[in-house]
């Protein structure tokens, strides 16, 4: 009998749906940011998933790319809450050893890169 590891379902941080609107509207960063008035670092790190999306910032991305600021808080935080659940799920495994120890990354997404 093998047994099977089930890896969970992990949320996608929004800063990939700005990153596919970009492209989809053949629109740059910079073409962004001077729409919504946001810093080009700050967009940045929104868009490379190293910064949370907040409230202004929300209602920014609304203006500058009419999609609801709800649906911006609504993916911010399912990736919030998925991510905290999906860490607590990743040291439980590595509790019960059904992962190598090397696995394990402070970044839930290259930990489940690095599975494969």
């Amino acid at each position: 009998m093998s047994k099977e590891t089930t890896i969970p379902f992990v949320a996608t941080h929004p800063g990939e749906l700005i990153k596919d609107e970009l492209h989809a509207r053949r629109m740059t960063q910079k073409d962004l940011c001077a729409l919504t008035g946001m810093l080009p670092s700050v967009l940045s790190e929104t868009v490379n998933g190293k910064r949370s999306i907040s409230l202004g910032m929300a209602v920014a991305l609304e203006k500058g790319l009419d999609i609801p600021a709800q649906v911006w808080m609504n993916m911010q935080t399912q990736h919030r809450k998925t991510n905290r659940v999906t860490r607590s799920a990743v040291r439980a495994a590595v509790t019960r050893k059904e992962y190598p120890r090397e696995d394990v990354y402070g970044d839930v997404d290259e930990m489940f890169r690095a599975l494969g």
